[in-house]
């Protein structure tokens, strides 16, 4: 199954910045409507009308975080009654602090909501500084434990205050460099921090004739 990762933004209400996003490097982000949450363009990019997919919304035990969800459903029960998407919405339910034990706890409702031959996506915009490393964590354990799991799409949603303009980012690519840089350690790989340039210019050069 699609499962999309997101989590409810902290911000108090009137704060969140609403906005057309422009993509950045992902074509299928393209979304012409405003929005609050960049998980929104990620679903509207890759769920198939008739798919069924499941929203699974980090919610930390805060009223703003309480108030922008019902935001956030409102445009998701939107999108998809446009596009023809069937969804379910879950919530994992933490505290509202930054210990070691709500990481923890994270964690394992994330490991908890994925299985055999899913297909993951994230969107790491949102909530405290540590979150985005606990959902990378995640995104690991299910592609390395499970059987035959994808990881499609990671994005990142900022605005630009010099030109006041919203970008998404697809920064997916990095958890890949991590799990390479990760095996080549483990196989000793001779000069690999040299290897590594290479593929990022490999990639460089993939981005700069369209492929």
């Amino acid at each position: 199954m699609k499962k999309f990762i997101t989590t409810s933004p902290l911000q108090p209400k009137g704060r969140l910045e609403k906005g057309i996003y422009q993509a950045a490097d992902n074509q299928k982000l393209l979304y012409e409507k405003p929005t609050g949450f960049p998980v929104i363009p990620m679903i509207h990019g890759y769920a198939e009308p008739g798919e069924q997919i499941e929203v699974l919304v980090i919610l930390s035990d805060y009223e703003n975080a309480e108030y922008n969800l019902t935001l956030l459903e409102e445009e998701l029960k939107a999108l998809c009654e446009e596009k023809q998407i069937r969804y379910t919405l879950k919530t994992l339910n933490i505290p509202y602090d930054n210990t070691l034990d709500t990481q923890l706890l994270l964690f394992q409702k994330l490991i908890d909501c994925t299985a055999d031959h899913d297909t993951l996506y994230a969107c790491i915009t949102y909530g405290t500084k540590p979150m985005p490393m606990v959902i990378t964590m995640g995104l690991n354990y299910a592609h390395r434990m499970h059987q035959n799991v994808s990881i499609d799409c990671i994005v990142y949603g900022a605005r630009d205050f010099n030109t006041n303009t919203m970008q998404i980012y697809d920064i997916t690519s990095l958890l890949y460099m991590d799990e390479i840089v990760r095996l080549m350690a483990e196989q000793k790989t001779p000069d690999p921090a040299e290897k590594i340039k290479k593929m990022l210019a490999w990639k460089d050069d993939q981005n700069d004739s369209g492929i």
